[in-house]
């Protein structure tokens, strides 16, 4: 099992921010190689889109914690979990926001051979970051990885 995890300051309260990332439609908007995602029930989603050549259409919970300000995923097949959590930096007006993801394997029909390198997933994961302060501090929109 890979795990990854990073962090980025955004000029938001936390309660926003975690609005933001709880919302299944915005979802498309920071993570990196979504392109569409629906919910599917109060704690399931689909997501669909494309990672280096494999086109994916995934079921899988989404658990959101209001009081925490924490997300908590993971697809049904189990290669792929991870959560998000917004916490007071500090500094009045910010936010902290943490990604961690953990990797079990490839994806069912997936190449292992073109399994992403860890270079490319902590970009992937500065990138959702950055999009997420992208949208919220109006700076633009989504962040692509450069090898996704």
């Amino acid at each position: 099992m890979s795990e990854y995890e990073q962090t980025m300051t955004v000029r938001a309260a936390p309660d926003e921010i975690f609005a933001f990332i709880a919302d299944v439609r915005n979802m498309p908007k920071y993570l990196p190689t979504t392109k569409a995602a629906q919910p599917q029930g109060e704690e399931r989603v689909r997501v669909q889109g494309e990672a280096h050549g494999h086109a994916y259409d995934s079921d899988g919970y989404l658990r959101r914690d209001p009081d925490g300000n924490r997300l908590e995923w993971g697809a049904d097949e189990g290669y792929y979990s991870g959560w998000m959590e917004v916490r007071a930096d500090g500094d009045p007006g910010s936010s902290a926001v943490t990604v961690h993801i953990s990797l079990r394997g490839t994806p069912p029909g997936a190449d292992p051979s073109k399994r992403p390198s860890d270079a490319e997933i902590n970009e992937g994961l500065i990138k959702s970051l950055k999009s997420i302060q992208n949208y919220l501090e109006g700076k633009g929109g989504k962040e692509e990885p450069s090898a996704a």
